[in-house]
């Protein structure tokens, strides 16, 4: 049997799974500077929550973030082949309640970055990892409202 050849050109693999790939990597090391920073916000947060209900959805956050950091550093490993070099900013806070409603905006907002980089890739394992961040952040901001209304 005859081989067939087909006339078109190689085709660069990132290019049939990401809209852009560059702007992807760039989102990617936000995402991951983002769960730092609210791994450490939440940590001291923690350390303030005035109720038990508010320690518990505080917690249940924290450690969905560290989780988080996890699955993304790896996938920015496999992708590039290195480990993300980043800048962690310190959120700052005053009382708990004003980091509760930095929490909850902070969620929200995520919650947004993640459904706009899982639109930006055709990768569906990439994708299914996305909306299930997504997923837990609209949780987050759930909880942080949840406690907001316990503790006014």
């Amino acid at each position: 049997m005859e081989r067939i050849m087909y006339p078109y050109p190689q085709m660069d693999w990132m290019s049939l799974r990401f809209k852009d790939f560059p702007q992807f990597l760039k989102n990617l090391k936000k995402a991951i500077a983002d769960e730092r920073a609210a791994i450490q916000f939440y940590k001291q947060l923690l350390t303030m929550a005035p109720t038990e209900i508010a320690k518990y959805s505080v917690k249940t956050a924290l450690d969905d973030e560290k989780i988080h950091n996890k699955q993304l550093t790896q996938l920015y490993i496999r992708l590039t082949g290195q480990k993300p070099e980043i800048q962690i900013e310190k959120v700052e806070f005053q009382h708990f309640y004003d980091g509760l409603q930095k929490a909850f905006v902070d969620e929200v907002e995520a919650a947004k970055f993640y459904k706009e980089m899982y639109l930006s890739v055709f990768c569906q394992t990439i994708r299914d990892l996305l909306y299930s961040i997504q997923h837990d952040e609209i949780e987050h901001a759930t909880l942080f409202s949840w406690v907001h209304g316990e503790i006014k």
